[in-house]
């Protein structure tokens, strides 16, 4: 009997996935497809009707690149942003375009509330954010009560996928709690924080809490014709992404932090109680609901190489100059140019600060110490220095509260550059692995579906079995003198800049 296939749909801001895996962590199949955000202002939005044909097809050509395996899917899984508001009506339809969980509409409210000492920190560990649906709903009662009063089901990116799959309304443990909608000292809703933001009707539009790898539904006949599923294959609740990116890299206990470096620097720490911390940390279940999940994260990681590849150096080639290549060639330039130049080679300081970060209350991205003998290279590294700058700023909040380990599993891009890797070591002191599968966050979805099918007995068994180690990068200790200098004077800069800034 053929060996059982499972497939982890992935619903992110920037791509839209599906991804075919077997029980030993191997993929067969994968397709891709951007996700359409639509930005406009405060607003940012998500057409659903659009997101759900788009997954729709992401999954029929994963499932058809897979299919000459000849095996049937035994389990669906799926992942998607954290945050956001995918509201549906009595008839199972979209009310409106999804909030994402970048909208910021909600952020007049939110300041006001915070003005007012009021929210619900105890019970969620949670200071309302606007990306989460609590907000985003009183902003819609506020402004559009006829959309408001459709509301049947409040369900996030990937339980949506869910509903259209099973055709029942489902929210898994590990997003409720990350959107602030879960008392995570009893595991469930709380009638008091709905009635916090001045929403207490909206407890009737909870749907019911699963588990990750809990057997939610079964493929309709209408999903089956359009996903090309066989009708009535389970499905399991899934995870958000930064839980799922953990799982899939191989943190599943409190032995190693999770590190992503992708567009947000994703820093965590599972736990298995609750633990005080500072406002910027948030909490969340973590799979299954089996402990909890201490996240700091800001958007200052590896979205800064892109930038500077899209819009300085618009492709690197050898000398500098126009690539003659893909993506690949590009990016082996890149760390050729890096690998190059020695830590002490360089005073330059990058600043990775083009988006707002809590990790400074004024910076701004910048280059510092630049002098008439740098080059690309020079910049490239310093960036390189900066992004991993960041996370290790993020990573001594963990510690702050007791959250400190001394192992780091590192996936997303950077993970992706043995040079990084490196870097990442010997700024944060830290044992560094890189997670061997592509797409850490399917891999993650994968071992749920895994143990819903019963393949095996537990998600860590799971992810014991799925889940391989990549490369091990220990700190080297004359590079991490020369890193301590350098993050003293990183750290010197933001204080001066805040101080300069405030004044």
């Amino acid at each position: 009997m053929p060996a059982p296939l499972f497939l982890a749909i992935d619903c992110g801001l920037s791509d839209t996935k599906a991804i075919v895996l077997d029980a030993e962590g191997r993929e067969h199949g994968r397709a891709r497809a951007a996700t359409e955000v639509s930005a406009r202002g405060d607003a940012s939005e998500i057409d659903m009707t659009a997101q759900w044909q788009r997954t729709a097809r992401v999954v029929r050509a994963a499932r058809e690149e897979a299919g000459a395996a000849g095996r049937a899917i035994a389990c669906v899984g799926a992942s998607g942003h954290g945050g956001g508001l995918y509201p549906v009506d009595r008839e199972g339809a979209p009310v409106c375009p999804a909030f994402t969980s970048m909208d910021g509409r909600a952020q007049a409210f939110l300041d006001d509330m915070r003005r007012a000492g009021a929210g619900c920190y105890q019970l969620t560990r949670h200071h309302p954010w606007s990306g989460q649906p609590t907000g985003q709903l009183r902003w819609l009662k506020d402004n559009s009560r006829e959309l408001y009063d459709r509301i049947r089901w409040v369900l996030g990116a990937k339980d949506w996928v869910n509903f259209n799959l099973t055709g029942e309304a489902s929210a898994e443990c590990t997003d409720a709690s990350n959107d602030g909608l879960v008392n995570l000292h009893t595991r469930t809703y709380d009638p008091r924080i709905l009635e916090a933001f001045g929403i207490p009707e909206m407890g009737a539009a909870l749907p019911p809490l699963r588990g990750s790898s809990e057997i939610i539904g079964r493929v309709c006949p209408r999903a089956a014709s359009e996903t090309g599923l066989a009708a009535g294959t389970p499905v399991v609740g899934g995870l958000f992404d930064v839980i799922a990116c953990a799982l899939g890299s191989g943190v599943h206990d409190g032995r190693a932090h999770g590190v992503i470096a992708g567009t947000w620097s994703i820093n965590a720490s599972l736990e298995d109680r609750l633990v005080p911390t500072p406002p910027s940390v948030k909490c969340s279940l973590s799979a299954d609901g089996a402990g909890y999940a201490y996240v700091e994260s800001s958007a200052t990681s590896a979205g800064n190489l892109d930038w500077f590849l899209r819009n300085v150096m618009r492709g690197l080639g050898r000398g500098g100059g126009e690539a003659a290549g893909g993506a690949d060639e590009i990016y082996a330039a890149v760390n050729h140019a890096v690998a190059a130049i020695r830590p002490g080679d360089s005073e330059v300081i990058y600043m990775p600060f083009l988006h707002p970060s809590h990790l400074s209350r004024t910076m701004e991205a910048a280059f510092l110490g630049l002098r008439a003998e740098h080059g690309a290279g020079h910049l490239l590294r310093a960036l390189f220095e900066g992004v991993a700058f960041a996370h290790r700023q993020h990573l001594e909040v963990l510690a702050s509260s007791g959250l400190g380990r001394l192992r780091a599993v590192l996936s997303g891009g950077a993970a992706h550059s043995p040079v990084w890797s490196a870097i990442f070591a010997d700024v944060t002191g830290l044992e560094v692995e890189t997670a061997a599968a592509s797409q850490a966050g399917a891999l993650g979805v994968a071992a749920c579906a895994a143990r819903g099918a019963g393949v095996y007995a537990t998600i860590e068994e799971a992810a014991g079995a799925m889940v391989r180690a990549g490369t091990r990068y220990r700190p080297e200790p004359s590079a991490r003198a020369v890193y301590e200098k350098k993050y003293r004077r990183y750290r010197d800069i933001i204080r001066l800049f805040d101080t300069w800034r405030e004044t």
